[in-house]
């Protein structure tokens, strides 16, 4: 067999994504967190780009007529689902982000800077209350601690060794966010054995040491953090409340923890064999362990995080107009005509071209300040232009959305229809990618509450009544759960039923799939037998 080797020349076709294109596409998926921190990371790196002061940004909204994308309005007795109301957008304004990102040709030697490179938010008459006072966006986000922070705080006030530090601080790395370090001790003493042997620790390492470490972990608040099992978690909550005061059925209590398994599966006969308890004993201890909680990691995160603090804002505001009265409306949608789909004006952000650092740029001047002065303005009008596509291509996603969803926002989660990026995709001409990351981490405000514009997206189910929404289903689902006889639950064959009624013609095995995924229990472990 001969080898050889030669040259040869060979054409082919290849596509590869530009630094401004790779932009664009990070700018889509972005929450507006995540975009106002990309915007002051270009703000600090490119002197030519600038917010615009907020008089002068007033000013520029009176001049500017945005409203053909800042929001849409369409009379809903006259709405159809053909799409024809979208065909005011038109198709070539429809195009692609990418494309025209590709497509753009931008003047490098421009001097001065116009009216197109000034990136001003939606004028709007609503006051939601929240406005802005200042040019600025606020970076409102804070650092927060989890479970396991808290607790090694907790460990820094207590008198450790070295060695207990060094179990102390495995322990808490095992720890999941609910709590638990759901690990045994023989497992723990294995681990941390074998670490102690190969960063050769000069103590040794006992289960003794391990249990002494792993008390002084469960003794932290919120109490039953450190827990390795469920019981163990209920009991450490038990202990603290009978150390406090006398509680009736605490005995019974501990006897049921001691065979949780039977509560677990609802055996009540068998948890009563177990632990030789009647009835009345067995439904006390229950009612006492109800008080307990099995997650102690929520409370943390309730107390310590402050969640009435921490609010969503939403991307997209929905609200309901009454044409006769020009009234808007956030949630009162009984004698609304007409509905109007908005960006949030007080999240967009306000952006321009530093006119000061523009004048500086000489034409035909190759020299370094002036060639780096050129890069940084094509820099930061690639950056506007690429946030204004992104904005006006979420308004009009958005817009299609609650087209398609109006009843969502007159009758609520029951009403949904089944929907797909492919059909909004098709709707407003853009690629299905391009919509999948438009709706990516973003909310949207309708009357009904505040939502993710992916909740709007679901499979169609097929029913006789024609196809349904999976969301609709397990809302419905959870209703009919939720208010049922706790001692004579639906079983999933009864349910089925009920929506059958309700012209919601599915299988029971369908039911069956949405109620396990919502992590709903059968009937038999519903059903309350004390």
């Amino acid at each position: 067999m001969s080898m050889s080797f030669g040259l040869g020349v060979g054409i082919n076709q290849s596509q590869k994504l530009t630094p401004q294109m790779q932009q664009a596409i990070r700018l889509l998926a972005m929450s507006q967190l995540e975009l106002e921190q990309e915007i002051q990371l270009k703000l600090d790196s490119n002197p030519l780009l600038e917010r615009v002061d907020e008089d002068v940004g007033q000013e520029l909204k009176d001049e500017l007529s945005l409203d053909d994308w800042a929001e849409h309005t369409w009379d809903k007795n006259s709405a159809n689902h053909d799409g024809d109301e979208f065909e005011d957008f038109g198709q070539d304004e429809l195009s692609d982000s990418f494309d025209k990102l590709s497509q753009a040709n931008l003047d490098d030697t421009a001097t001065d800077s116009d009216w197109a490179e000034v990136y001003i938010s939606d004028p709007s008459d609503l006051d939601f209350g929240h406005s802005s006072t200042d040019g600025e966006h606020e970076y409102l986000g804070e650092t927060q601690n989890t479970i396991q922070d808290h607790v090694r705080w907790q460990m820094n006030f207590k008198k450790l060794s070295e060695r207990e530090s060094l179990i102390a601080g495995y322990l808490i790395d095992a720890m999941d966010d609910r709590g638990y370090i759901r690990l045994n001790l023989d497992e723990l003493y294995q681990n941390l054995a074998l670490e102690a042997s190969f960063y050769q620790w000069q103590e040794e390492i006992s289960p003794a040491h391990i249990t002494a470490v792993l008390h002084s972990i469960q003794a932290c608040s919120p109490t039953g953090v450190g827990a390795r099992n469920l019981a163990e978690c209920l009991r450490l909550q038990l202990d603290e409340l009978t150390a406090e005061s006398e509680l009736p059925f605490a005995d019974e209590a501990y006897m049921v923890l001691s065979a949780i398994h039977h509560l677990e599966s609802n055996n009540i006969k068998g948890l009563m064999q177990e632990t030789d308890l009647d009835m009345y004993e067995i439904k006390g201890a229950i009612a006492l362990i109800k008080t307990l909680n099995p997650e102690p990691a929520i409370e943390f995160y309730r107390e310590y995080h402050d969640v009435e603090r921490s609010v969503d804002v939403p991307d997209v505001l929905v609200l309901a107009l009454d044409l006769k009265n020009s009234k808007k409306k956030t949630n009162d949608t009984s004698e609304a005509s007409a509905w109007q789909v908005m960006l949030n004006p007080d999240v967009l952000p306000n952006l321009q071209i530093n006119k000061e650092y523009v004048s500086l740029i000489k034409k035909g001047e190759d020299s370094p300040d002036n060639t780096y002065l050129k890069e940084q303005l094509a820099d930061a009008r690639l950056f506007i232009r690429s946030i204004d596509e992104r904005n006006q291509n979420l308004l009009k996603v958005a817009t299609c959305i609650i087209h398609r969803q109006q009843a969502f926002c007159e009758s609520g989660v029951h009403a949904l229809l089944p929907l797909t990026l492919k059909d909004i995709a098709t709707e407003v001409g853009l690629h299905e990618s391009t919509v999948s990351r438009l709706t990516t981490n973003k909310s949207i405000l309708t009357p009904q509450g505040l939502y993710p514009l992916k909740y709007f997206f679901s499979s169609g189910i097929e029913s006789s009544e024609g196809d349904v929404s999976s969301t609709a289903v397990c809302a419905k689902i959870r209703e009919i759960v939720s208010s049922e006889n706790p001692k004579k639950p639906h079983s999933d064959a009864y349910i089925t039923t009920l929506l059958e009624s309700q012209g919601m013609s599915i299988s029971r095995r369908t039911v069956t799939k949405y109620r396990e995924s919502m992590g709903i229990l059968s009937s038999t472990l519903r059903r309350q037998k004390v």
